[in-house]
């Protein structure tokens, strides 16, 4: 589809607001109406840059005598196919436009929101080599119609009070025995009351994105919710019904679904188009719309890559064991803002510039693609295939060394790196932006990628060979 489509009915202009910041430089500020005038596509110059003006910063550890050194690449297309969805199966599973942004998905034909083990391990794939692995990161997308409109997000937010989402415990259980019917309900209401009493304390922070104040209502709910799942878990296993999975619904999340609504209020004030129904900060979150799979705050044409490179890779220090199958992994953050930066990771580089990696959208040479260059965690405790964090089951080898940390192997390192052509106006504009949850409005350090191993234990065992040996498959 063609970049920063016009959508029918709404007439679109081109402005930008010029503010004298407080060091008499000036920021420049663009906002979009898209979304069928209903919502507002957020940028801002200052989170832009030029690779040039970026150090280097990319430093490889020294390989060791036990190093493996391989490196084993899958071709799963671009997204040829057009598999687009607001669904996150590793980060939010069982939650329908979870992400509240689109996702170019490739590999895995079948994935959704709650798709089961059974049914990736039976989809067809977009690899070549017949890897049904999935493979999954936010879209970007161009819109060149923008106009300044920032008391529109500040409005919204100040409308805005947080809510605390968390995954369905009882859609994930098997049929629940007449005999341990009571004990189950009894502790799923303990579940509801959890979360009830986070968002009245949430209620405290109307209008604010503070990620301090989230994470003191979000970590005693962790605990409290682990202990009530692992409860849930052992009475169902002992009347014959063990569940699996339920290590995947103890985090929740911190939603600004609120964001939507006020964009879609100070939005129909301004728009020539038919404002649409007001939304409800309860609301689900909204499915995309149009031939450019809008959402609210993510707006514009979707740019399909110019070429997606998987690759695994091997570890500075020793070999590596294949990975489980079936296990899920993600990298980055998708809410810097508002967890706070511990787990964020600079993406952004242009073609030809490898040494150097940047948390800002850069503004590449003539002849340099846009860039997108994601690691996942190349270290795994042995043991689980997810964890409650869905983080804390693999690790980061050390920077300097690349040795894994105490009580982690090294497995092959997924490597995605995801190159666009993009036109240099659009850079030199500032009208390209990742899809973002509301409240990050495109910022550039929420970029982030998740995947699920569906390789046959055959084939990730014949990867890790590959890679021990030294070997390059393409």
């Amino acid at each position: 589809m063609k970049p920063g489509t016009k959508q029918s009915g709404i007439v679109r202009k081109l402005a930008a607001l010029s503010v004298l910041a407080a060091t008499g430089a000036a920021v420049v500020v663009f906002v979009s109406s898209g979304g069928r005038g209903t919502a507002s596509a957020e940028t801002s110059l200052q989170d832009f840059v030029s690779i040039k003006r970026v150090t280097p910063n990319v430093v490889l550890p020294t390989p060791q005598r036990n190093a493996s050194r391989g490196v084993f690449t899958v071709d799963c297309g671009t997204n040829g196919n057009g598999k687009f969805s607001p669904d996150n199966p590793v980060a939010q599973p069982g939650i329908k436009n979870g992400a509240e942004h689109v996702h170019d998905f490739v590999g895995n034909l079948a994935i959704t929101a709650d798709t089961s083990d059974e049914d990736l391990a039976a989809s067809g794939t977009t690899c070549k080599n017949g890897d049904r692995s999935a493979y999954f990161w936010p879209v970007v997308r161009i819109d060149e119609n923008v106009r300044a409109e920032q008391a529109d997000t500040d409005a919204a937010l100040a409308n805005t009070t947080p809510t605390v989402s968390c995954p369905s415990v009882a859609d994930r259980l098997p049929a629940v025995p007449s005999s341990a019917a009571g004990q189950v309900q009894s502790l799923l209401a303990k579940l509801d009351k959890l979360t009830a009493a986070a968002n009245a304390r949430l209620a405290a922070s109307k209008g604010q994105i503070d990620a301090d104040f989230n994470n003191s209502v979000l970590d005693p709910l962790r605990t409290q919710r682990t202990a009530i799942i692992k409860q849930i878990s052992r009475v169902m296993s002992w009347n014959g019904r063990k569940p699996a999975g339920l290590v995947s619904t103890v985090e929740c999340e911190v939603s600004y679904d609120g964001l939507h609504a006020g964009h879609t209020a100070a939005s129909a004030k301004a728009s020539v188009a038919t404002p649409a129904p007001s939304a409800s900060a309860a609301a689900p979150p909204a499915d995309p719309s149009g031939p450019d799979l809008e959402l609210p705050n993510n707006t514009g044409g979707i740019v399909r890559p110019a070429s997606v490179r998987i690759e695994y890779r091997g570890n500075a220090t020793s070999k590596v064991v294949p990975m489980p199958k079936f296990l899920r992994a993600l990298t980055g953050d998708a809410k810097p803002t508002s967890r706070g930066p511990a787990n964020a990771r600079a993406t952004w580089t242009c073609s030809g510039f490898a040494d150097r990696l940047s948390d800002k959208y850069p503004i590449c040479p003539a002849g340099s693609q846009v860039m997108r260059v994601q690691d996942f965690p190349g270290c795994w405790d042995g043991k689980n295939i997810d964890s409650e964090n869905h983080r804390s089951h693999l690790a980061f080898a050390d920077k300097t060394s690349g040795a894994c940390p105490a009580g982690f192997v090294a497995i092959p390192q997924l490597r995605i790196s995801i190159s666009y052509n993009i036109p240099r106006e659009v850079q030199d504009r500032g009208q390209f932006a990742l899809d973002s949850f509301p409240e990050e409005n495109h910022n550039p350090f929420s970029d982030h990628n998740d995947f699920i191993n569906v390789n046959s234990t055959r084939q990730m065992k014949a990867i890790a060979a590959c890679i021990n040996a030294g070997r390059r498959n393409s």
